[in-house]
């Protein structure tokens, strides 16, 4: 029997290590997260800036990180703060006129759906939200996701395009 059990935990590691050793080598990021749908993203060192539409994995300004860390929102992972990434659409790049309101965010004056920042999380606990009302700067972004549930820029804000690990391309989604 331990025999049996020590084989099934030696072929486990092996697996896990076989696995940890593809994600690197493709470069690949695993989304759990019901933000996007589940499933492994290329992650593309694409130099270009990007663009409205694009979907980008980035870490989040540190205060942020590490209150959605301390809150169970993100995990550990390879951010500067030891804090896991987020795979966001990009909303707003240079030059669009964002506003943060009660009703949600407008970009370029037009309210983004989905986009109201929700008064208390899961547990209950307070949320925090963003307070913008300017025009995007050269690299800054706004990130975002069309849930209503999303930890996004609704929360953490405007985000400087230092913080852009690169764009992500879909390798396999899990239908749920």
């Amino acid at each position: 029997m331990f025999k049996v059990l020590l084989q099934i935990l030696i072929s486990l590691f092996t697996l896990v290590l076989i696995f940890s050793f593809l994600l690197t080598y493709l470069n690949a990021w695993i989304n759990v997260s019901s933000s996007l749908p589940k499933g492994i993203y290329l992650i593309k060192n694409d130099a270009s800036a990007p663009k409205k539409g694009d979907l980008v994995l980035s870490c989040i300004p540190n205060l942020y990180a590490d209150l959605a860390f301390e809150r169970g929102y993100l995990t550990s992972g390879k951010c500067h703060n030891k804090i896991a990434p987020v795979g966001k659409y990009v909303a707003a790049t240079t030059g669009d006129k964002v506003e943060t309101t009660l009703d949600g965010i407008y970009i370029n004056k037009k309210l983004i759906k989905n986009s109201q920042a929700q008064v208390k999380d899961a547990q209950g606990r307070e949320m925090f939200r963003q307070n913008i009302n300017r025009m995007l700067q050269a690299n800054e972004i706004l990130l975002l996701n069309e849930k209503e549930n999303s930890f996004d820029s609704r929360y953490f804000g405007i985000v400087d395009t230092k913080l852009l690990i690169g764009k992500l391309e879909a390798l396999v989604i899990i239908k749920e």
